[in-house]
């Protein structure tokens, strides 16, 4: 048992299974080729779908300050329950969701930095890859650091679902979410 006062607080969960996990998500599918999956019409938004919507991030800037992040993302990732946009808006009115950037054209990122963002070693970020033409020479990834409450009527009103992930896209998320969330947080590292 480690000591909390003292000691560098641990993940809540196994590290190295996660990483088999993940490494296994990867393996088992082509993830350009089945990370998504068709909508097949569906107007509800679900935990994990790519949506335009134009906003910007709100933040609470170095004063204190409400302001807006700099950068205005083109999409952004759902990470609130899709069991949430199936009860009524009086009963569950927000989600949260996340800004994706385009971060830089493919071929001018060192092929090191390629193969991280592709085997989603990044803890911070999430590599989404493209769903069509006009995302394909772009790499694009979720900040999972900034997280937006919005609220859902917004969604349903001004979104456009882009793209929807496959079962193993989801598990994939789900996986990278908890990494970043549960990883253990340096309290009393001795760096």
């Amino acid at each position: 048992m480690f000591d909390p006062l003292t000691e560098r607080w641990p993940p809540v969960y196994d590290a190295d299974e996660l990483a088999s996990t993940i490494k296994d998500l990867l393996a088992s599918c082509r993830l350009e080729t089945s990370f998504y999956t068709p909508t097949r019409g569906q107007a509800e938004i679900c935990q994990g779908d790519i949506v335009a919507l134009p906003a910007d991030v709100p933040v609470i800037d170095e004063d204190g300050l409400p302001s807006m992040y700099e950068a205005k993302p083109p999409f952004w990732l759902v990470i609130g329950n899709t069991c949430d946009f199936a009860r009524p808006v009086s009963t569950v009115a927000w989600t949260q969701m996340v800004p994706i950037f385009d971060v830089a054209q493919w071929d001018t990122l060192p092929p090191p930095k390629v193969e991280a963002i592709k085997r989603y070693e990044l803890y911070r970020q999430f590599y989404v890859p493209p769903w069509d033409n006009d995302t394909s020479s772009t790499c694009l990834l979720a900040e999972l650091p900034m997280p937006v409450t919005v609220h859902k009527v917004a969604l349903a009103q001004h979104a456009r679902v882009c793209a929807r992930m496959s079962v193993h896209g989801w598990v994939l998320l789900h996986a990278c979410l908890v990494r970043f969330l549960a990883r253990d947080d340096g309290r009393h590292a001795e760096d």
